[in-house]
């Protein structure tokens, strides 16, 4: 047995008063329902039930009425209990027991045996006076409002407590990224999801689904997404002798649980069909815990929580009491500015946690010309915040500390952390001037990881220190060859220092032979060539095929695009066209060049809705001339095919277009 106890998140900035409301509402429900339990024919029906069985056993010869399989039918008995019932009852016939002489005494031994029938009956349609009948969900007669009502029905205290407790483990740190309205929708929603499904996969089941699973189920799910690296602790017991604790990520074994979920699921519909999972929801679970997936999922890509969550709750009161904050607040009001910030440096030592008190620290710092002092409080503060994964803290303050701390101090794991956050909201400037600052602070001891995600977030955001970061990180011993391999085509495809000039064009002074705008120079370069298979253009990238692995490129890696057809004598004429990593004008000794040939492909598949083929491959190089901003070669009409330029050979399209002499494969 392998049990979940806690997981390393412990703090919440509010108090979760919709997960503490969902459950003291299960618990008053479940309370109520207790005293509803008997008197509603629960136990009058398998009393009688067993009564039904123990005549029969007395009296094989009697015959059961059909209407009486038709019933258990209707309670959603498989066809093979049925079967199995009925030839327990020929197996005693067989066994003896012949039929009374008189037949005023078998007329008496079949009344009774209907009499018990009618009872068992009697206490069925009893039975659906039950509130797990008029508020929970049965897929035969579902009603609308039991959609909702279901979700706060429990069965016994164990399964009411093992929801309840998932719901601990999981709610109030989703309610706390999501804020209060969001998550209380969703919650309910992933409970209705999981019943409309549930009654999908048994539509005639007459039996009641009551529980909270599903919608907890769906919590897990959002959990997944939100905190999927967040360590959580279990608490194993085999054979009573082995047991122990341990931890494990969330990315592993909420996964494990979901499939077990599936599993069982399918494992019951092959097992008892239309049993409804035999007691247990499990499809209830596993499409509540898939649509708490497909949302999280999508909150995270349209960055819901940032746009529209953190302002809002930020300005809600936080779970720390913050008596010291309102009583440094008010003496800075007054003019006690010293009074204020010790107030605030003695509650952050108290408790280091304490949000409002370092932002507020921060605040007053800024105001008053000392946020060195108080920078320290708040990069503690982001560095949290960034192992919760809650970019809010860093998107809204970042930028303060930049400025109101130029000499900043930043460890490479953080700014490679915060980097990130920030080009991934478009704040381009302060990212060039993180990746600036950990270029600084970078020792031997950085981890590769590390230098390697400062590098590539330098290298996409065009920052002065990519050069040396990836220096760096191409320096470390530690580096794997796959990724030693992929910071080396970035560093290849970096412009060189003296293409760095004003919009204008090159200085007046540059000679002509050396300004790439002429199109090629004569220089002693070779050609390392990669034939690929271009399989389609999405999101600034390029998906392409070589010698069948699948690669994808940043189209902001391509410096040039040469194109060109070629005539051979003794072969159909095709069409070459080279996206260049290294433009000819480079000073790479060997230039790295993707080549496509219209001998391999069909332009048609890339662009919609062309029909001529030579068209297709105009539109084609427009595309990519346009999303890359290479330059076109040999020049802009005729790399657009207007028209394209031709050449007896290979050899003489590298040396004219790319002013190559040799090339290598």
């Amino acid at each position: 047995m392998i049990i979940p106890y806690g997981h390393e998140h412990t703090t919440v900035r509010r108090l979760p008063w919709v997960t503490f409301t969902i459950m003291g509402l299960c618990v008053l429900v479940f309370i109520g329902t207790q005293f509803t339990v008997s008197g509603h024919g629960e136990d009058e029906a398998i009393e009688g039930l067993g009564r039904i069985f123990e005549y029969l056993v007395e009296h094989p010869h009697l015959e059961l009425d059909p209407r009486f399989f038709d019933l258990l039918r209707d309670r959603n008995v498989s066809e093979n209990e049925i079967e199995e019932f009925q030839s327990i009852l020929a197996a005693m016939r067989q066994m003896g027991g012949d039929p009374p002489e008189n037949p005023r005494h078998l007329a008496e031994e079949k009344e009774e045996l209907e009499r018990l029938i009618d009872e068992f009956m009697g206490a069925l349609a009893e039975m659906r006076d039950h509130p797990f009948y008029r508020w929970g969900l049965v897929p035969a007669d579902m009603k609308l409002h039991t959609l909702v009502t279901y979700q706060f029905l429990h069965g016994g205290f164990w399964h009411l407590f093992g929801n309840l407790f998932f719901l601990f483990l999981a709610g109030p740190f989703i309610e706390d990224v999501w804020g209060r309205p969001l998550f209380a929708s969703f919650y309910l929603l992933a409970g209705v999801i999981a019943a409309l499904m549930y009654a999908v996969h048994y539509p005639h089941m007459d039996g009641p689904l009551i529980g909270a699973s599903g919608s907890v189920a769906g919590v897990m799910g959002a959990f997944l997404i939100r905190y999927w690296k967040t360590n959580i602790r279990f608490f194993y017991w085999f054979f009573v002798v082995f047991r122990g604790t341990f931890t494990a990520p969330a990315w592993l074994m909420l996964p494990l649980w979901f499939l077990r979920e599936l599993f069982f699921a399918q494992a019951w519909d092959v097992v008892a069909p239309a049993s409804g999972g035999g007691g247990v929801a499990h499809w209830a679970h596993v499409w509540g815990f898939g649509f708490g997936l497909a949302v999280a999922g999508a909150i995270r890509h349209y960055r819901v929580e940032e746009r529209f969550v953190h302002e809002a709750i930020e300005s809600k009161i936080t779970l720390v009491d913050n008596t010291a904050v309102d009583r440094a607040m008010e003496a800075g009001k007054e003019g006690r500015i010293g009074e204020a910030f010790d107030l605030l440096n003695a509650e952050l030592r108290s408790h280091p946690n304490n949000v409002d008190a370092a932002l507020a620290l921060w605040n007053l710092a800024m105001a008053h010309g000392r946020a060195p002092s108080a920078a320290p409080f708040l990069v503690r503060l982001m560095r949290q915040a960034v192992r919760d994964e809650d970019p809010s803290l860093v998107l809204n303050h970042w930028h303060e500390l930049l400025a109101g701390v130029p000499d900043l101090q930043v460890d490479p794991p953080l700014a490679a952390r915060v980097a990130e956050i920030l080009f991934n909201n478009g704040r381009r400037e302060e990212v060039v001037e993180t990746v600036s600052l950990a270029a600084e602070s970078l020792e031997s001891d950085t981890a590769s990881a590390v230098m390697t995600r400062l590098a590539k977030v330098a290298v996409a955001s065009h920052a002065p220190s990519a050069g040396v970061l990836l220096d760096a990180a191409l320096a470390h011993p530690e580096l794997t060859p796959e990724v030693r391999s992929e910071l080396a085509t970035l560093a290849g495809a970096l412009p060189p220092v003296q293409s760095q000039e004003p919009a204008g064009g090159p200085d007046e002074s540059t000679p002509d032979d050396e300004a790439p705008s002429t199109g090629v120079v004569e220089v002693d370069h070779t050609l390392q060539v990669m034939r690929a298979v271009p399989l389609r253009i999405e999101d600034r990238a390029l998906t392409i095929d070589v010698r069948g692995a699948t690669r994808r490129m940043a189209l902001s890696l391509i410096q040039a695009v040469g194109v060109g057809g070629v005539r051979p004598h003794d072969r159909r004429p095709f069409l070459l066209v080279d996206l260049m990593l290294d433009p000819p004008w480079s000073e790479r000794g060997q230039l790295r060049v993707i080549r496509l040939s219209s001998t391999d492909f069909d332009p048609r598949r890339l662009v919609a809705g062309a029909d001529d083929s030579l068209q297709a491959f105009r539109e084609l190089l427009e595309g990519l001339l346009t999303a890359t901003g290479a330059v076109p070669l040999p020049d802009p009409d005729s790399a657009r095919g207007q028209p394209f330029r031709t050449f007896d050979s290979v050899e003489s399209y590298e040396r004219d277009v790319l002013g190559i002499g040799k090339a290598t494969l």
